[in-house]
């Protein structure tokens, strides 16, 4: 900080703070320690003693496939870094077996996970309308349910994450639908996205206020429409 501010004073900084742990019965790099989730909390506090924003890597795993160790060691990870302050959490999808690999399906399920954290962050609003008096008196008075208030129904929609593919039905549901585990859905989501999506092109004037201020080279992506003409 104290080199970048003498070469250019004023000049904008983000920390970027990948702090590893080694387990030391092999030396090998592990990025689903809890060990390695406790530096990247560290790291995003020390980002709020100073004031800037910060990137970090977390929400790693040891696991060579989507498994349960991949679960929980991302989900502990990510949490952390997310809960402590972090801005913006590197390396937060897609990757196995502490970065030397990618799946497309764990894309997938970490779309889920990612999720759940950014609910998490969001915490808890409290105030007079969210306190619901005035909906739990009428209720206890028997005018309705709770399950059928315009507040209820209201908070259904902003209030809860909904994931995409984790599995909330009935076991005699799930076991009608083949019985697959998350990483079979995730697979097969995976599938159907990479051959059905089609990328939707930065906005005309999104696209040109970026390269006013930054010397792009990149021809900009074109529709099929706009190509045609």
């Amino acid at each position: 900080m104290v080199y970048t501010q003498l070469v250019r004073s004023g000049a904008p900084i983000v920390l970027g703070y990948v702090p590893s742990v080694a387990d030391l019965r092999t030396g090998s790099f592990s990025g689903g320690a809890a060990e390695f989730a406790l530096m990247n909390a560290a790291a995003a506090q020390l980002r709020q003693f100073y004031g800037l924003p910060v990137y970090n890597s977390s929400h790693l795993t040891d696991a060579k496939i989507p498994d349960i160790q991949a679960g929980y060691e991302k989900g502990i990870t990510g949490t952390m870094a997310a809960l402590a302050g972090s801005n913006y959490i590197y390396h937060a999808a897609g990757f196995l077996e502490s970065l030397l690999t990618v799946a497309y399906e764990q894309y997938v399920i970490d779309d889920d996970i990612n999720g759940s954290i950014l609910r998490a962050l969001r915490g808890i609003e409290v105030n007079d309308a969210t306190l619901s008096v005035e909906v739990i008196d009428a209720v206890c008075k028997g005018e309705g349910h709770f399950l059928g208030s315009a507040q209820s129904l209201a908070l259904m929609n902003n209030e809860y994450y909904y994931p995409h593919i984790a599995d909330r039905r009935s076991r005699a549901v799930w076991e009608e639908a083949r019985s697959l585990d998350m990483r079979e859905v995730a697979r097969c989501k995976a599938r159907t996205i990479l051959a059905t999506h089609q990328a939707e092109p930065i906005v005309a004037a999104v696209d040109a206020a970026i390269r006013a201020r930054w010397p792009i080279r990149l021809a900009p992506i074109m529709t099929g429409r706009e190509a045609e003409g």
